[in-house]
């Protein structure tokens, strides 16, 4: 196997990937604090305290409005702070049998069992390596489609790593 990917880490890439895990909190996170505020709600009403009811959904709205508040702050910070929305890098994956081969400035190699997580977002894959680095791989810096199918096959089949398919 040699497959190569070409990935612009630049504005857009920074955006889509905040905005990944911005939807992923807001699932993980906001999905159990509504389900134990329903329940406080809906026995809030059977004992007919609608002040309480009413003051907790109110508490929940305005929670779910400072979250995405918060999110849009993190991510405007970031691309403040980032340097790659001014001079963006593009990072060359090498993909092979054995290893990585990782080129931007510099060239280094990653090994198949240095990674501990692989994610398919939608629009690019999530390496985590146990080194605690992570890698995005864009889906539209390979050559082809079959290079993009061939590489999730040989994630899933040889590296026994388990491809999370993430809900955009």
């Amino acid at each position: 196997m040699n497959i190569t990917n070409n990935t612009m880490y630049n504005k857009d890439l920074i955006i889509k990937y905040n905005k990944y895990y911005g939807q992923a909190y807001m699932i993980k996170n906001f999905v159990i604090i509504t389900l134990v505020s329903l329940a406080f709600i809906i026995y809030m009403v059977i004992e007919k305290q609608w002040a309480y009811a009413g003051l907790l959904l109110g508490i929940l709205v305005i929670y779910y409005i400072l979250t995405l508040g918060m999110q849009k702050l993190t991510t405007a910070r970031m691309l403040k702070r980032s340097s790659l929305v001014e001079n963006p890098i593009l990072q060359t994956y090498v993909f092979t049998d054995i290893d990585i081969l990782v080129t931007n400035v510099k060239s280094y190699t990653i090994t198949y069992d240095q990674i501990v997580k692989a994610i398919k977002a939608k629009d690019f894959y999530i390496l985590n390596t146990n080194d605690r680095k992570t890698y995005i791989i864009d889906y539209n810096g390979f050559q082809s489609n079959d290079d993009l199918i061939e590489l999730e096959q040989f994630f899933i089949e040889n590296l026994n790593i388990k491809v999370s398919k993430k809900k955009k």
